[in-house]
């Protein structure tokens, strides 16, 4: 079993460094942490929202147009009875 020892020295430096903060300042530091930590979640929660809400608008502005093969099909018969109608016209059959 290995074991380690750290010199004396060593311990009561890092107790003295650690006791020069009054308590007082450490408690005023935890609680302007808490009340920084709110301000940016509020604001996070206010980005998100505003995130949203323009995503929302620039969905509504997109124009989807969704394929319908029946309508289609038939546009495209009414555009070729047209063409070829056009064409006996110019002939001289109409």
């Amino acid at each position: 079993m290995i074991t380690t020892e750290q010199p004396e020295s060593a311990t009561t430096s890092k107790k003295a460094a650690g006791s020069d903060l009054p308590s007082e300042k450490i408690i005023d530091f935890f609680t302007a942490r808490r009340a920084l930590l709110k301000e940016t979640e509020a604001e996070t929660r206010l980005l998100g929202l505003e995130e949203t809400v323009r995503l929302a608008a620039e969905q509504r502005r997109r124009y989807i147009r969704l394929p319908d093969p029946l309508a289609d099909t038939l546009l495209l018969f009414i555009f070729a009875a047209a063409v070829l109608l056009a064409l006996l016209v110019i002939a001289g059959f109409g």
